[in-house]
């Protein structure tokens, strides 16, 4: 079961499309021999940036408060977007790092 809240969803979304996009041009550039590592860290990295961007995007109007004049109570704008109860701005740099790490174990594993 994923849970996630506003557009949180991205996070599995994203990558998977990239997954689906890079393994169809693998296979019809006849690149089978490689690394499987590779093709997956570069989906990671890119899917990681491509999150981290359109966090900075969806936020954008998050961090505006409203002020009710005649109660004071305050009122933050726009919604979450999470994941699995983590925000979505952790998940680009994850991305990013997961990445690393399989094209770093592709070198010496």
């Amino acid at each position: 079961m994923i849970i996630w809240k506003g557009f949180g969803i991205l996070n599995v979304i994203i990558p998977a499309f990239l997954f689906f996009i890079v393994g169809s041009l693998v296979s019809a550039l006849g690149l089978d021999s490689i690394d499987s590592r590779l093709p997956m860290a570069f989906v990671f990295i890119v899917s990681g940036v491509i999150v981290w961007h359109l966090r900075k995007a969806l936020n954008a109007d998050s961090d505006k408060v409203l002020v009710d004049m005649e109660t004071g109570q305050r009122y933050r704008m726009g919604t979450p977007h999470s994941l699995f109860f983590i925000p979505m701005h952790y998940w680009g740099p994850a991305g990013l790092v997961i990445g690393f790490v399989l094209i770093v174990a592709s070198i010496f594993i």
